[in-house]
């Protein structure tokens, strides 16, 4: 089949670049975007994880496109138009995109909410649909706006475990956290990681944890260690699925919906059930 573009200028815009018919994705992250923003009959292939749904917030409209192994040989036989993938790319992929001439579009993984905007905008412009990310980024910035504490002026301390959520300073994790009205316990260890005794001696007001299955790495183990499941109940307890800080997408707002709702029970501006 051969590969064409169709060209395209949206009201009132300037004449947006080539809609690419023929996108594969390599990266989950681009996976979740694609799938945002492309028309379907565009998608051609999508990376094994976006199935998956412990890891994917767009799994089961995945399940409807081909998934492709994340490497430069399968771009031979698929041909596509646009190859979008993250920074961490096999070593193949440049080499056939180049040799192919196709562009090759990377995606790098995000320090902040701001950052979501920038993203979105990447991707929408690589597949040539500019129209439709601005729109989610509109949206993205109108929920935005929305959430907020009702007494962001109690800033509360947290600690983060578990799988895919890093409790260093100066990730995404961390601008989660100051936007709901906490922050990060202080760690003894130079890597942002803490002591199992000292989270126990000096518990934070809020224990976030990580989940992406159960058994997969000694992250989630930890999670469930007795005296953890002993000393963090309730309302200081906060389960948040790792799949909502894999990404820089608009579905990463469930994760600050989440840690503001727990930021309003601590202080009393919701009632626990």
């Amino acid at each position: 089949m051969a590969s064409f573009l169709l060209w395209g200028c949206f009201s009132g815009s300037a004449c947006a670049g080539p809609v690419r018919t023929r996108i594969v994705s390599l990266n989950l992250c681009t996976d979740e975007l694609l799938l945002e923003l492309a028309d379907p009959s565009h998608i051609f292939g999508l990376s094994p994880l976006a199935t998956d749904c412990a890891e994917s917030v767009r799994c089961e409209a995945a399940r409807a496109y081909p998934v492709q192994r994340p490497d430069g040989e399968n771009l031979v036989v698929t041909h596509p138009d646009v190859v979008l993938d993250g920074t961490w790319h096999r070593p193949t992929v440049p080499l056939v995109t180049d040799v192919l001439h196709v562009p090759f579009v990377q995606l790098p993984s995000i320090a902040s909410l701001a950052d979501i905007p920038t993203q979105i905008r990447t991707i929408a412009h690589a597949i040539g649909e500019d129209a439709r990310g601005e729109d989610m980024v509109r949206a993205f910035g109108m929920r935005l706006e929305s959430l907020h504490p009702v007494h962001p002026e109690q800033i509360l301390t947290a600690t983060v475990i578990g799988a895919n959520l890093a409790g260093e300073e100066g990730g995404l994790i961390t601008d989660l956290l100051k936007r709901a009205g906490f922050r990060l316990s202080a760690s003894e260890r130079p890597d942002g990681t803490i002591a199992l005794e000292t989270l126990i001696a000096h518990p934070p007001d809020l224990l976030v944890t990580g989940m992406i299955s159960e058994g997969v790495s000694l992250a989630e183990d930890a999670v469930h260690h007795p005296a953890l499941r002993d000393r963090f109940t309730g309302m200081h307890l906060l389960a948040l699925p790792g799949r909502l800080t894999m990404c820089g997408t608009p579905d990463t707002l469930d994760a600050l919906t989440a840690l503001i709702a727990a930021h309003d029970r601590l202080t009393g501006a919701e009632s626990t059930p």
